[in-house]
């Protein structure tokens, strides 16, 4: 790692009683004392777009991290999902190889984990048309990717095809169970966001009754399939089948994206999933390691987005979305007890969110990690907090990065594990400024610690 990287990193880190070590030419052990937080960077700040990392460690105690790599997002053709290995053993990561990559299409926000056949995941998405609501879910399998570098050895490859919703043949009618459930679900997050204060006529809280209204329109037509009409078959008040112009469901089998890993209930996985297009989250769902999907029903809120899942102990599932709506910014969150397929109402939880991804990862010893930018504006901070008690409440707290606001720090989109021995490890998009009077670098950053050293022992 060059000076000009090491002094970046270091402009814009705040942490308590940690250290920095440069990476390479030290081994990674859960002997690490319990009150160090060391931070690396993974490649070389450059100018290329490099966002949307995911961390797994490999069975000899390696560890991977994947991201979207290129001149851009979604309207960048060259755009290319990378990766990188850590060497447990000298602390070297190896050169950044292509993980994935559809030539002259954009692929983003990768995802990497292992079964509980020790089988190597990625999953992710290809952007078809340069819009985010065009994307469409690809996922790669390995049994043979334990290279010493480099790329994983494919064994499978396929599309995730998404049907939240009910047979459709004729065309999207009047009783469609799809678009009567997004009814239902969007009633009841208006009833919650009115007894909270949240909706006025006016606009003196955070929604006024108009845009509420304009947004749920917008929402059911799509779930209707009014951008693909044709010829098709309903009922009418009578009950008899008429000819008419029906929508059908293209834009609620496609535009759903990924962000943070899969989670497993015994031989269950469970991927986290969202759209852009109708700014909800809903979860994939296998039972027999991707040989066939069902869908959960969607996690409805304001811009309730990239949900990360947390397992507890009593068997439900809690999920914490990014807030892409209006305030509270707050991490929003819902539960399932029947192992992801139901969702409870979305509600704001106390954690503040500015609109940016989090993750989480349920810890060996039973408590929570999270990791995300714990203010309501601006990407500049980065921390994680610890929670004892599932989430009712988070009192421990460490500041990773601490960018002056305004700046042209940025730490953020972050993937959060805890490896065999204990240590938690982090993946994040590293932002800071370049050289004078050109444009900001990117990196991404691996940063580890210890739980001692989150609960200040």
């Amino acid at each position: 790692m060059n000076n000009f990287a090491i002094s970046s990193i270091l402009a814009g880190l705040l942490f308590s009683g940690g250290c920095i070590r440069e990476a390479g030419n030290h081994e990674l052990s859960s002997r690490e004392t319990p009150d160090t937080l060391i931070m690396e960077n993974i490649f070389p700040f450059q100018e290329k777009h490099c966002h949307g990392s995911s961390i797994v460690e490999l069975p000899n105690r390696d560890l991977l991290v994947v991201w979207f790599q290129g001149s851009g997002e979604r309207t960048a053709d060259d755009v290319a999902i990378m990766g990188s290995r850590l060497n447990r053993k000298t602390g070297t990561w190896d050169a950044p190889f292509i993980m994935a990559d559809v030539p002259d299409f954009p692929d983003i926000n990768p995802v990497v984990f292992i079964d509980p056949e020790k089988r190597l995941w990625l999953v992710w998405y290809t952007v078809i048309a340069y819009q985010w609501e065009s994307s469409v879910l690809k996922y790669r399998i390995s049994d043979n990717y334990m290279q010493a570098s480099g790329a994983p050895e494919w064994k499978w490859q396929d599309v995730i095809h998404v049907r939240p919703d009910s047979s459709a043949p004729e065309g999207i009618g009047r009783n469609d169970s799809f678009v009567m459930l997004l009814e239902r679900k969007f009633a009841e997050y208006h009833n919650h966001l009115a007894s909270e204060g949240q909706i006025a006529a006016e606009g003196v809280s955070g929604i006024t009754e108009e845009a509420w209204q304009n947004a749920v329109k917008h929402y059911l037509d799509i779930a209707r399939g009014m951008n693909l009409v044709s010829n098709g078959s309903d009922t009418d008040g009578n009950g008899n089948r008429v000819r008419t112009r029906l929508g059908y469901p293209l834009m609620r089998r496609i535009g759903w994206q990924t962000r943070n890993k899969a989670i497993y209930i015994g031989n269950r996985m469970l991927l986290p999933l969202y759209s852009d297009g109708f700014d909800f989250s809903l979860v994939a769902i296998s039972d027999n390691f991707g040989e066939s999907w069902e869908f959960s029903e969607p996690l409805v809120g304001a811009g309730a987005v990239q949900p990360a899942l947390a397992l507890c102990a009593d068997g439900s599932i809690r999920a914490y979305m990014r807030d892409n709506g209006p305030p509270p910014q707050r991490l929003m969150m819902s539960s399932s007890t029947d192992k992801g397929k139901t969702w409870s109402l979305v509600t704001d939880s106390e954690i503040p969110n500015p609109g940016t991804a989090a993750d989480i990862c349920l810890l060996k010893s039973g408590n929570w990690a999270i990791v995300h930018n714990d203010i309501e504006e601006g990407r500049h901070r980065l921390s994680v907090w610890l929670s004892e008690d599932e989430g009712k409440s988070w009192p421990h707290r460490k500041v990773i990065v601490n960018g002056m606001p305004g700046s042209e720090t940025r730490a953020h989109y972050p993937a959060i594990i805890q490896d065999a021995g204990g240590i938690i490890h982090i993946s994040f998009t590293n932002q800071v400024a370049g050289k004078p009077g050109g444009p900001a670098v990117k990196n991404i950053a691996h940063a580890w610690l210890s739980e001692d050293f989150l609960l200040g022992l």
